[in-house]
């Protein structure tokens, strides 16, 4: 018990000391726990949840040397110098390097110096490392995107593979793996090719409440991006497209509307991509359109929105591009453009690859489509495809076109789709979706009347209708099975046996509509929890800091995030504190980025003429979730029953620690009439005595005004009721 009480304080204190922030997350305690007790590990950790954290405290806290095996160059750069910023020794061993430089890392890593070495899985296996290793007695390996190392995962790369050697050559090290996105079979799958011995699992939730999920019909995609890329001035915003022909012409689209844009894909010279890639990371160029291999080594916290030009191949892919939006926990949105098309040109691409492969992308892909034309809560579809069970409100998400725009049964389905169906069947000459659409709603542009179009039963049935909605109407009629995509040169659309019964027969159809494919809505704030709101925010000095920070990131070559979050910018707006003193208390705020940056922004602060010194840091006010957190739930019945921690620990096979993080979590969301089975009552008392008289939400400063007769756990607790 002693021990672990130090270890607490220990882990606070340097997460106070090095990151700014007072405590862990209750995923994030288990996970440096088990960590710190040399378990092998599985950690499925969404993007924006700080997996990153959960390998390096441990290597800070056991002062002890961890080995980061990362897949590119650029992402290793983004960690070290994020590490390096807040005082922690870190390096990477890569090509990039000189002679120079390589020696003097070899150097630190030999010396005990080193607390982080980050390497690529090729040069992890060179000799020359494995002996640099086994002098430097590396005390875990942690295996970054993890996902890698599966075939049946999104983003298979050969080269992981080898990483099974791991446990041949250091048979006694613990191995942890981490991703983002993982299903229960990838997870499975990479205990298995790193030959994990007994591994512990740990599997965050899925969910993005930050995130405003939209798909949009996608009838013209260059308008379609346009409109989402201009709710998004100044602001962070990816572009994904298909190929890279595709990021040329959207991107020169987006220019000639008088928005700059840069393209990017593999086929630009490596100082280009290089460049551009700095560049969206320092905020020097914010709209990027690209191929996927904009990927990993992308790291830039306030991206506001991404789009999905075309159709991802997988969930996987898709969970992982869009989580590159919001990272910093603030609204942010995502647009996936959807037509059938894009699912029959994904296809074809799969074409002459082994057959099994074929198979399983089909799969993959299926998956995408079901997604993006059910007319289900995104962010339940997305939880449930990750095996996780979603609860939100009972008048939807709040945060996807679903439920922002509502899904209702169009009136007059039957006779629309009938309409629809007899204008196909009509003409013997296949044509695609557009081509119909045009028709239905009686154009005589040159192209239609060429091929027939006025002559079609139907021809101008839905006159008083937009293109955009009687192409939505196509795409269900697809999706419903009566209308097929034709293979071909070109997509075209023909009536399925199925739907020439439904037209001879009468039958009924029923339509769904959603609202939001009609009239594209404005970005609203998700009302699911875990965004911060900071009372008194000041947008003119937010402005300031953020062209600060900008300008300091570029004189240092690093991305603007390492230097400071836009929440922790926000936050300073707001409490303007009038000395690098005060600066401290505001959480994400470590100790060496006071003394570096502190002089500048307090400076900023005085040159506003505000007020300083407004509120404690107490008072910006964190949004409590509505919901449980999904492993918090698994405990939430024996909380409600008032059964003992211990027993508790006993039943879930879980530390005591770990339960009396969440049961705070519990706390603070179900604010229950009592505590007194966990927390006496006259610990409660002494506690809020302490949080008045301190002034403070900082465990430690209430934990030593009352001399550590009160542990940390109770603190917690108590705290928690008075959110």
């Amino acid at each position: 018990m002693v021990a672990e009480q130090n270890l607490m304080e220990g882990l606070s204190e340097t997460l106070r000391k090095i990151w700014g922030f007072d405590s862990l997350r209750p995923l994030q305690h288990e996970v440096v726990e088990s960590s710190l007790a040399n378990r092998d590990a599985v950690v499925v950790m969404p993007t924006g949840g700080g997996k990153s954290l959960c390998f390096q405290l441990p290597a800070l806290l056991s002062e002890s040397l961890t080995v980061v095996i990362s897949p590119l160059i650029a992402l290793m750069k983004d960690q070290v110098d994020a590490l390096n910023v807040v005082g922690v020794e870190a390096a990477a061993l890569n090509s990039s390097m000189d002679e120079e430089e390589e020696a003097d890392t070899r150097r630190k890593v030999l010396s005990g110096q080193m607390r982080l070495l980050y390497v690529s899985p090729e040069r992890l296996l060179l000799s020359s490392t494995l002996d640099l290793l086994r002098q430097a007695k590396v005390a875990r390996f942690a295996v970054d995107e993890a996902h890698c190392i599966s075939a049946w995962g999104h983003d298979f790369r050969p080269e992981f593979r080898q990483l099974g050697r791991l446990k041949e050559l250091f048979p006694s090290i613990p191995v942890q793996a981490f991703t983002a996105t993982a299903t229960p079979q990838v997870q499975r799958d990479i205990a298995i090719q790193l030959r994990m011995e007994r591994p512990r699992r740990f599997v965050g939730t899925f969910d993005r409440p930050n995130l405003t999920y939209r798909i949009v019909a996608k009838d013209d995609a260059v308008r379609r991006t346009i409109e989402a890329v201009k709710r998004y001035p100044n602001e962070g915003v990816i572009v994904y497209c298909l190929s890279r022909k595709d990021t040329e012409s959207i991107a020169n689209a987006l220019v000639a509307n008088g928005i700059e844009a840069v393209a990017y894909h593999a086929g630009l010279p490596n100082e280009t991509r290089r460049k551009i890639s700095e560049d969206f990371a320092q905020e020097r160029a914010n709209i990027i359109v690209a191929t996927v291999a904009f990927g990993m080594g992308i790291d830039r916290a306030n991206v506001r929105c991404v789009i999905h030009e075309c159709l991802p191949k997988s969930m996987e892919g898709y969970q992982q591009e869009t989580g590159r939006a919001g990272r910093d926990g603030l609204p942010s949105e995502c647009v996936l453009l959807y037509n059938h098309g894009d699912v029959i040109r994904l296809k074809r691409l799969l074409a002459g690859a082994d057959q099994e492969l074929v198979a399983h992308q089909n799969r993959l892909l299926e998956e995408v489509r079901r997604f993006a034309t059910s007319h289900q809560c995104r962010h339940k579809s997305l939880s449930e495809y990750f095996g996780q069970e979603y609860v939100g409100e009972e008048d939807g998400c709040g945060a996807c076109d679903v439920c922002l725009g509502g899904m209702k049964p169009l009136d007059g389905s039957t006779e629309i789709a009938h309409t629809v169906l007899g204008a196909i069947s009509s003409l013997r000459i296949q044509n695609g979706v557009a081509f119909w659409a045009a028709v239905l709603t009686g154009s005589r542009a040159k192209r239609i009347t060429d091929r027939g179009g006025h002559d079609a039963v139907g021809f101008g049935a839905f006159s008083a209708e937009s293109p955009d909605r009687v192409t939505a109407w196509i795409h269900q009629l697809l999706d419903l099975g009566l209308l097929q995509v034709e293979d071909g040169q070109y997509a075209t659309i023909s009536i399925t046996d199925e739907g020439q019964q439904v037209l001879t027969a009468g039958s009924s159809v029923e339509l769904i509509e959603n609202a939001a494919l009609i009239q594209p809505a404005k970005p609203r704030k998700s009302k699911a929890g875990g965004t911060m709101e900071v009372p008194g925010m000041d947008h003119a000095l937010f402005e300031r800091m953020r062209a600060w920070r900008k300008q300091t990131a570029q004189e240092l070559a690093v991305p603007a995030y390492v230097i400071m979050h836009d929440v922790t910018l926000m936050k300073l707006s707001a409490i303007r504190p009038s000395s690098t003193a005060l600066l401290r208390q505001i959480s994400g705020i470590g100790e060496k980025q006071a003394a570096s940056y502190g002089d500048a922004l307090v400076e900023l602060i005085h040159e506003s003429g505000l007020p300083t010194d407004q509120d404690a840091p107490s008072t910006a006010k964190k949004v409590i979730p509505t919901s449980l957190p999904n492993k918090t739930a698994t405990y939430a019945n024996s909380f409600r029953a008032g059964i003992a921690i211990s027993e508790i620990a006993s039943k879930h096979g879980a530390s005591e620690r770990t339960v009396w993080d969440h049961l705070a979590t519990w706390v603070e969301i179900e604010k229950p009439d009592s505590i007194s089975n966990w927390v006496p009552v006259d610990v409660q008392s002494e506690v809020k005595k302490a949080i008045s008289k301190t002034g403070s939400e900082l465990l430690k400063p209430i934990f030593e005004h009352l001399d550590g007769a009160i542990s940390y756990e109770h603190i917690k607790v108590v705290r928690a009721t008075l959110g």
